[in-house]
Order: structure tokens, then C-alpha cells, then sequence
């Protein structure tokens, strides 16, 4: 399966952004030499169970990792960045602030943009 940007179900645009919070970090901290699990990657089952309010969570707790990239990486924070805007404008305000439990759509969304973002050349030079 392939991502779907046309796709604006709740469900499927909260996996997008899990995705999208998890590479930034992943690249944060790959930028740091630090191997541990991603902040989004543990959080993965509140997210599911209420995503409204852990992605305030992860959103909150991704700063100190944009500031590192900001430094190191500037050119892949500005894309990730974007992209994660985009996801954003998809929603529309009541799928977005509801805290109600996600289904497994939201899987397919983050596994299809997680294949995306692994199509793209991990290119360092961005900086």
C-alpha cells in the first residue's frame, strides 16, 4: 500500500503524525549517537487510546529534539516540519480535538507514511 494524501479520515491522519513525530526524533537522536526508543514509539498505546491529548504530549516533547536538528539538520526539520503541517490542515477541528480511541485505521497511516519517509534518500547534507 502506498500513502494516501487525500485520505482525511481522523484515524489515518493521527498515524501519519505518529510517524512523522517518531522520524524527527529518530534523527534527533540518531544526530546525538543515542539509541534509545523514540518518545513517540512508547507512547504509541496511549495514542491510540487518546490521541488528542498524547500528541499535545509528543508535540511538546519533540522541542529540545527540533532544537538539536535546527543546529545540525535545518533542511530536514523545515521538510519534516512541513509535511507535519500539512497533516495538520487535513484535520478538520472537531477530528482533531476529539480524545476518542482510534481504530486500526490509524496503523495503515503510520505504517504507509513510515514507507514513505524510507523512499526518501537519507541525505545529511542538508545543513
Amino acid at each position: 500500500m502506498a500513502l494516501e494524501r487525500d485520505r482525511k479520515t481522523r484515524d489515518y491522519l493521527y498515524g501519519r503524525l505518529l510517524a512523522l513525530a517518531e522520524h524527527l526524533e529518530r534523527r534527533a537522536l540518531n544526530v546525538a549517537s543515542e539509541g534509545r526508543e523514540t518518545n513517540a514509539a512508547r507512547m504509541m498505546q496511549r495514542f491510540a487510546d487518546r490521541p488528542y491529548s498524547t500528541w499535545r504530549t509528543i508535540e511538546t516533547s519533540l522541542t529540545p529534539y527540533k532544537v538539536r536538528l535546527q543546529v545540525k539538520r535545518p533542511g530536514f526539520l523545515i521538510d519534516v516540519g512541513k509535511e507535519i503541517d500539512e497533516v495538520m490542515k487535513a484535520f478538520s477541528t472537531e477530528d482533531f480535538l476529539s480524545d476518542h480511541r482510534l481504530t486500526g485505521e490509524f496503523l495503515l497511516g503510520y505504517h504507509c507514511q513510515r514507507a514513505e519517509l524510507w523512499k526518501k534518500p537519507d541525505d545529511d547534507t542538508d545543513d
